[in-house]
């Protein structure tokens, strides 16, 4: 077990019932099922390459302080302006980018969750490579129907 982090398209009325309630949170977060029409946002424990690789590209793309921290731990809520923006920044930046940004070796010295880049060295890139793309999708997808997304982080 480690720490993943996942984002869940949702209904901008109901994000802001979430952000605003502790009650409401709970019981959207615990009742909620994806639908199968919508993309899968889950990370994993890519969360922190993805980061490591954003910011050494410069992209402008923050996973965690665009959010607003729901009143649950471990929750946040992007609305849905802040999902299109960074729906736009990530349809702007290809892996191909990113991936000129991997170095094992640093990733490793810095600590980057969770400490497989040596190790797995270009496993490891295919693992940021897969995880990406459901990023991508999943910011891209809420955008285009203008819902929030629930970030989890546990």
């Amino acid at each position: 077990m480690g720490v993943t982090m996942s984002f869940t398209s949702v209904s901008a009325a109901d994000l802001e019932l979430a952000m605003k309630h502790k009650d409401c949170a709970a019981e959207l977060l615990h009742g909620f099922t994806r639908p199968e029409t919508d993309p899968d946002g889950y990370l994993d424990k890519s969360w922190a390459g993805l980061k490591y690789l954003l910011e050494a590209a410069d992209t402008g793309i923050d996973l965690f302080f665009t959010a607003t921290p729901l009143p649950l731990d471990g929750y946040s809520g992007w609305d849905p302006d802040s999902v299109a923006h960074t729906a736009e920044l990530l349809r702007k930046t290809s892996f191909d980018t990113l991936a000129a940004h991997y170095d094992p070796v640093a990733m490793d010295a810095m600590g980057v969750y969770p400490r497989i880049w040596v190790r797995d060295g270009n496993d490891g890139l295919a693992y940021l490579r897969s995880h990406y793309a459901h990023l991508v999708e999943v910011f891209a997808h809420a955008a285009r129907h203008r819902s929030g997304l629930l970030q989890s982080f546990y």
